[in-house]
């Protein structure tokens, strides 16, 4: 039946909903003890995935049973924050009505960020500490996004491709929501739907204030690891610091760089023992200096959560962008990431420095926009979809389709390529396919199954 199981996830071509787009058939292809089911859904302004779960509890627990069924799990939690309580009720109600009280719980987190970083949760959910470089499954465990587990159920109890995600659009919008959406439409029609932007100009950000990224084009298509994005002034700081080159970046922490430690004192890799010392980093950056090798080879390790420059930093600097730059000097000059330690240690204020999502928010600048985002129908229906072939982690998928071939909604599109790490892609409307190239698949739509 696991097998089996496996197969359909990888027809369906399911991924890593929060974000990762990772290919879900290759991660439960393990051994594990315990499924986590991620619903913290820890950047602030979104609230997809709270949504999901209070919309769609039963379908949770039946692709966390599927999750189960595949890795030998016998336990599988439910973690998400305790002020869901909509999302709480239903899940509680769906575990008591299937008689599952015995095999899954639920696990009611603070509201801190990143709650939902996969190291971080397994440590607070499970009290295990994955190892450097590691995965859940070094500690005999899988975690999977909510979302990711409906699309689970949806695959082995009906055989259902993904072709829709459910989305948040937030920020300056009238009406910040949580809509149903094909694979591929472009993110200004998802703007308009909320009723518009608020401010001119605007940008887009896809994802969350901390580690999403600016969107290039609004025409740019929605995806299968979009779980949200965010219209904000095109002269707000969460846009500001993206769009800061780095001659910049350099220039900006060589000059106001106090070598304070507040981005190692919050850094949440670092608390959990990992040797990850953003602070080091910036002084050797400021110093123009290579003699603490440690410092930069420790980039590798850097999750991107961006709390060191948001949270951490007092003079508006960015470590976070820092590490991700190194990592890709160090990659690209062939340099080996350190041997993992053998034992790590939590550092003993790891509970009492978690940051609470309500100050970061603040510090962000976007109590202007704290409010809930509200379910709602979307009815735009655009003239084509460009559907992306790299949807995921690894290879782009190989398109099977060409140019004037007729497709309906759920029809394959994309093919893993051979012995490739990679997911396949499906039309997510019927119509008449106009282009094909590398990267994407455009569909002129005629016909929406749903």
């Amino acid at each position: 039946m696991a097998k089996g199981f496996l197969e359909k996830i990888r027809n369906a071509g399911i991924v890593g909903a929060g974000g990762g787009g990772f290919p879900t058939h290759v991660k439960y292809a393990a051994s594990v003890d315990t499924v986590v089911a991620n619903g913290a859904e820890c950047e602030p302004l979104m609230y997809t995935d709270q949504n999901e779960m209070a919309r769609r509890p039963d379908l949770v627990m039946s692709g966390l049973l599927a999750a189960m069924e595949i890795t030998g799990a016998g336990l599988g939690i439910v973690a998400l924050k305790a002020k869901y309580h909509a999302a709480i009720e239903a899940l509680e109600e769906s575990i008591r009505n299937k008689r599952l009280e015995e095999r899954i719980r639920l696990y009611l987190l603070d509201n801190y960020y990143p709650a939902g970083d996969e190291f971080v949760l397994v440590r607070e959910v499970l009290d295990r500490v994955i190892p450097e470089f590691g995965l859940p499954l070094h500690v005999k465990a899988v975690v999977s996004n909510v979302t990711t587990l409906i699309n689970v159920a949806r695959a082995v109890d009906e055989g259902a491709p993904v072709t829709h995600r459910s989305i948040t659009v937030h920020g300056a919008v009238a009406r910040p929501s949580v809509f149903e959406v094909p694979i591929g439409i472009p993110l200004r029609l998802l703007v308009e739907a909320a009723g518009g932007a608020t401010v001119e100009p605007y940008r887009i950000v896809d994802g969350g204030p901390m580690m999403g990224s600016l969107a290039e084009d609004p025409d740019q298509p929605v995806t299968k690891a979009m779980s949200g994005i965010l219209v904000l002034p095109a002269g707000h700081p969460v846009v500001i610091r993206r769009e800061r080159d780095m001659k910049r970046q350099i220039h900006m922490t060589r000059s106001a760089c106090l070598k304070c430690m507040m981005c190692t004192e919050v850094c949440p890799r670092s608390l959990l023992g990992h040797r990850l010392y953003p602070d080091r980093l910036m002084r050797n950056i400021a110093a123009g200096v290579s003699e603490d090798p440690q410092a930069f080879v420790g980039s590798y390790l850097c999750s991107e959560c961006g709390l060191c420059a948001v949270y951490g930093c007092v003079m508006t600097l960015d470590p976070c962008r820092m590490n991700r730059e190194i990592k890709q000097v160090l990659t690209e000059a062939g340099v080996p990431r350190p041997e993992p330690l053998p034992e790590l240690r939590p550092h003993r204020d790891w509970e009492i420095r978690k940051v609470p999502t309500t100050r970061l928010i603040a510090r962000l600048g976007l109590l202007a926009y704290d409010r809930p985002a509200a379910p709602a129908t979307f009815e735009e229906r655009p003239e084509r979809l460009v559907i992306p072939l790299r949807q995921h982690t690894g290879a782009p998928a190989q398109p099977v389709v060409r140019a004037g071939d007729k497709v309906g909604e759920g029809d394959l599109i994309g093919e893993i390529p051979e012995k490739a790490l990679g997911a396949r892609v499906h039309a997510s409307a019927g119509g008449i396919v106009a282009e094909v190239s590398e990267d994407a698949v455009v569909i002129k739509v005629d016909d929406y199954g749903r």
